[in-house]
């Protein structure tokens, strides 16, 4: 891979829990790590369901080695975000770069909240 290619910012982010002021448990996307990786498309499809079209895209995202990334995450890609769908695969097992398999469901949308809320 030439690191070159690695020229866009993303976010890993996993949901975390807190209490809100009804003292209910409230989800949000925390952010992670921010690291260079190259975000490619690969196939798109749209899935009927319940009589309504939910468009799908998949994309390759590629990172250098990273330890503690897991398939349970996502990925905050400017004003998008990408759920991970398998586990990142080892380029080579070299440790040098990760292959992540990713969708982005165009109807979705969820919001990254930085710490400090």
């Amino acid at each position: 891979m030439d690191i070159g290619r690695t020229n866009k910012r993303v976010t890993f982010c996993r949901y975390a829990e807190e209490e809100n002021e009804l003292k209910q448990m409230q989800q949000y996307l925390k952010p992670i790590r921010t690291v260079w990786a190259s975000v490619e498309p690969k196939s798109g499809k749209e899935l009927v369901e319940a009589n309504k079209d939910h468009p799908e895209l998949t994309y390759v995202i590629t990172v250098r080695y990273q330890k503690d990334i897991t398939s349970d995450m996502y990925i905050k890609y400017k004003d998008r975000l990408f759920e991970i769908k398998a586990p990142p695969r080892n380029i080579r097992e070299a440790n040098e770069m990760l292959e992540i398999i990713c969708t982005e469901k165009t109807e979705e949308r969820r919001e990254v909240v930085e710490e400090g809320r």
